[in-house]
């Protein structure tokens, strides 16, 4: 009787070991947000652009970025300017977006157009997010313009 009270103590014991090895943690396992789709919203900030080392600043203006995949976005530039050389939103389509854990890079992708009025237009697009903040620079060749308008725009995800 001794022999069977120790074994069922030994079984209770190890049974009781096993469970708090393979009982679940307090973390919760949740997947990553791809890259495009963690990078994806809307940002409203001011954008500096400079042609010729003269620079002009555009308060208020809201880039919108769209994942289209789990690792690509569109990147949605607002109107600036003003008329006759007021430049019309454009959308840049593809651009690739890459890391993890809250920081990204938006790679280096050139982009061309023409706008309803039969403006061409192109240039590159790269950025970064990090800390919840879009940090974009492109460079823009519009219309008839010899020489290109180097804009930036950094603003924190709405």
């Amino acid at each position: 009787m001794k022999t069977i009270t120790t074994l069922f103590a030994s079984m209770m014991l190890f049974a009781g070991l096993t469970a708090a090895f393979t009982s679940c943690s307090d973390e919760k396992y949740e997947p990553e947000i791809p890259a495009a789709k963690s990078v994806a919203g809307t940002y409203t900030g001011d954008m500096s652009c400079t042609v010729m080392g003269s620079e002009s600043t555009f308060e208020n203006m809201t880039f919108t970025v769209t994942a289209t995949d789990d690792a690509t976005v569109t990147v949605k530039i607002p109107t600036f300017g003003n008329p006759p050389m007021q430049v019309p939103e454009i959308d840049i389509q593809g651009v690739k977006v890459s890391g993890s854990e809250g920081t990204y890079s938006l790679a280096s992708t050139e982009f061309r157009g023409s706008t309803d009025a039969g403006r061409e237009y192109s240039g590159t697009v790269q950025g970064a997010f990090a800390d919840n903040t879009l940090t974009i620079r492109f460079s823009l060749q519009y219309g008839a313009m010899p020489m290109p308008m180097i804009c930036a725009f950094s603003a924190p995800k709405q």
